[in-house]
């Protein structure tokens, strides 16, 4: 003798609800970065300190490759040495916000505002001295705005495979 199951029994799509919970952890995880990343920039252009820093390097760099920008992701490499409060620092952050841009001739023209051995004005945390920033300039939404969508899907995609079927 052998049970079956009703034809009408409840159930539930637990793939689609364990879809949505690992695009919500990863929606999640970027969301954090992101807005990790924002903090500090919004940090920078309100109570940074400015600081003279002797440029060491200044190049364009490349990494990778994606399908949105038609290849490399270009962004300034700019190395600087700095001296807060007799202690010296080294960095290479540009910018808090975003890790590279697609249009190689404007990270160009921005490399090429800065010389080797050119004093430059950077940004420093006075209470993390070791944190600092060329632009300091204010951050705007950006991919945040991407990834909302990305966690209200997320969301629905797992009511949606928890919820019982008839």
């Amino acid at each position: 003798m052998t049970l079956t199951e009703p034809a009408h029994s409840p159930r539930r799509r637990y793939e689609v609800a364990a879809a949505g919970v690992i695009f919500l952890l990863a929606s999640s995880y970027f969301s954090y970065a992101v807005a990790w990343s924002y903090w500090w920039q919004s940090k920078a252009n309100s109570s940074f300190v400015s600081v003279n820093a002797m440029v060491i390097e200044a190049s364009v760099k490349s990494r990778g490759s994606s399908s949105a920008t038609h290849g490399s992701t270009v962004f300034p490499h700019i190395v600087y040495d700095y001296r807060f409060n007799g202690t010296h620092y080294r960095s290479d952050r540009y910018y808090f916000v975003g890790n590279g841009w697609s249009d190689a001739n404007s990270v160009a023209e921005i490399v090429s505002r800065f010389q080797v051995g050119q004093l430059a004005q950077v940004y420093i945390d006075a209470t993390h001295p070791s944190q600092s920033v060329i632009d300091n300039s204010k951050p705007t939404l950006g991919i945040l705005l991407y990834l909302l969508p990305m966690i209200f899907f997320s969301l629905v995609a797992i009511v949606y495979g928890l919820r019982v079927r008839k």
